[in-house]
């Protein structure tokens, strides 16, 4: 079913500070930033451990094409364009030692998803004493009509660990396998398992 969202997207930030000249002085207070807010953390709160899968892609452009990381993942938020599909890419160390990504087609689950992805990160809190550790972002690759596909990541809690129910949701999903591909020594093997080729090519968007 489909679901309309809205990606935050990065936007330059800019603070003015505003003076008054006439019979006193006065001006405005240049604002404070919150941790949960600053030039750097444009979406706010807690960032992701990681924002890329932990595993290594193989270098392939039709990989690229279902589940591209030449932009960077971002946190879900509310409601403007309409999900189209969505797609899950996931890598297994086989016995032989080579790396296999399945790319899988989410055939249930998309609706619950989307409402748990789309709460916000946990704020900043310095005084939570965190390990020092990487946990997969569960990146879900999103497209929208006539458009490309990009990833949005789970939101986190106050240590950059996806939440709970973001796992839950995650976990929850139903997935439909369509293609793998296999770095070996001698190149990039895929196996196509039903589908075909993604719907919408990649590309930029304006």
């Amino acid at each position: 079913m489909k679901r309309p969202v809205l990606l935050a997207l990065a936007v330059a930030a800019m603070l003015a500070l505003t003076s008054c000249a006439g019979s006193g002085d006065s001006s405005t207070p240049t604002p404070t930033p919150t941790p949960t807010s600053s030039a750097d953390d444009i979406q706010g709160g807690t960032q992701p451990t990681s924002k890329v899968p932990l595993a290594a892609f193989p270098d392939s452009e039709e990989l690229a094409s279902w589940c591209p990381l030449d932009v960077e993942a971002v946190h879900l938020h509310q409601l403007t364009a309409t999900v189209s599909s969505a797609a899950v890419c996931s890598t297994e160390l086989g016995d032989d030692g080579f790396a296999t990504t399945t790319v899988s087609s989410v055939s249930g689950g998309l609706d619950e998803l989307l409402a748990a992805y789309a709460v916000p990160n946990a704020p900043v809190d310095p005084t939570v004493i965190c390990t020092l550790q990487l946990e997969d972002p569960l990146l879900v690759w999103l497209t929208y009509p006539g458009e490309r596909s990009y990833p949005v990541y789970a939101p986190v809690g106050p240590c950059g660990f996806p939440t709970d129910e973001a796992k839950a949701a995650y976990t929850a999903l139903e997935l439909t396998p369509v293609v793998s591909f296999t770095q070996t020594d001698s190149g990039v093997t895929t196996t196509d398992i039903g589908l075909g080729a993604p719907g919408a090519p990649a590309k930029e968007t304006t």
